[in-house]
């Protein structure tokens, strides 16, 4: 990956975009951004460009305009709940945005990569660990949709030749993450004794940090051809409860922050999958990549970052 090269990344303004377009920029890349909305992000290096992707001329049109060496693909409509409603519209959108940047691409001359984030919500119902070469079972929009842009895009590099790499990450956590997520929101709530409602917190997930993320985002760039057309998991291999997880948080916090814990108030989502881990051994094969923060450690750097926007307020 060199300065010369021409790296476009899809939901910019996003958690992962953000962390991405910023240590891109360090590393003194010029870097193209699309999102939906403009955003505030702002550098000699990076240039931001508004756009629908699920309109599929416009989206074709600014592709073949910008001419990307790499194009990581991070935008995405995130929503695990299992309404009608809304489990449509979560495949809608996911699909058709991919579908029209994959044609676009495909239309450039010496196209480098195109990197998709997938999810290990593509495993869904499946046996652990997961592993990279197992059927999938997804149980929600979201992973049903990562899931079909994954098998069309691995049909593409067998037909076509196109050259394609998924990482598909665990639970991905760290500063600037939307409270929408469950570290930040239980953060958030115990910095500022309120309680937190939450399930009784047996699920196991595996926790990534984002800069470890983010890393492996660039390692995929940098690397051969020999990570062409296949699924890349991307997580710590260790998981953890939510109860710990929790209990971990409130202590380092402040130990009275313990009681705003409020255990089982809430019910297990429709079809949870309560039991969660990743085997990295392929990205450690072939991206030369391990995840270097400790659970702990990057809990510390997240709660720090909160507490800070705390006292500029």
């Amino acid at each position: 990956m060199s300065q010369a090269n021409q790296i476009l990344v899809t939901g910019f303004n996003g958690f992962l975009g953000r962390h991405l377009c910023t240590s891109l920029i360090k590393n003194n890349i010029q870097v193209t951004g699309i999102d939906y909305n403009e955003g505030c992000f702002s550098h000699k290096l990076f240039t931001s460009i508004p756009l629908d992707l699920t309109n599929k001329q416009d989206t074709l049109n600014t592709i073949a305009k910008i001419k990307p060496d790499y194009l990581i693909h991070l935008a995405s409509l995130k929503n695990r709940f299992s309404s009608n409603s809304d489990y449509f519209t979560s495949y809608q959108t996911n699909t058709l945005a991919s579908l029209n940047l994959i044609e676009a691409c495909l239309n450039l001359n010496n196209f480098k990569r195109f990197i998709f984030l997938g999810s290990c919500d593509e495993y869904g119902d499946v046996s652990l660990p997961f592993n990279e070469n197992q059927q999938e079972k997804p149980l929600n929009s979201y992973g049903l949709s990562k899931l079909a842009i994954t098998k069309l895009l691995l049909s593409l590099k067998k037909s076509h030749d196109f050259p394609v790499t998924i990482l598909r990450p665990t639970v991905i956590y760290g500063p600037e993450q939307g409270s929408e997520m469950f570290v930040p929101a239980l953060i958030q709530s115990l910095i500022n004794n309120k309680d937190f409602s939450m399930t009784q917190g047996e699920q196991l997930r595996d926790f990534v940090y984002i800069d470890d993320v983010i890393s492996a985002i660039i390692d995929s760039v940098k690397a051969s051809d020999d990570i062409n057309g296949i699924i890349i998991n991307i997580g710590c291999g260790v998981s953890h409860r939510l109860k710990d997880i929790a209990l971990t948080i409130a202590k380092l916090i402040n130990p009275e922050a313990l009681k705003h814990l409020k255990f089982g108030a809430l019910s297990y989502r429709q079809n949870e999958v309560m039991d969660y881990a990743a085997n990295i051994s392929l990205a450690q094969e072939k991206l030369n990549w391990k995840p270097e923060i400790k659970l702990e450690e990057g809990l510390k750097r997240t709660i720090e970052y909160y507490q800070s926007q705390i006292r500029k307020d």
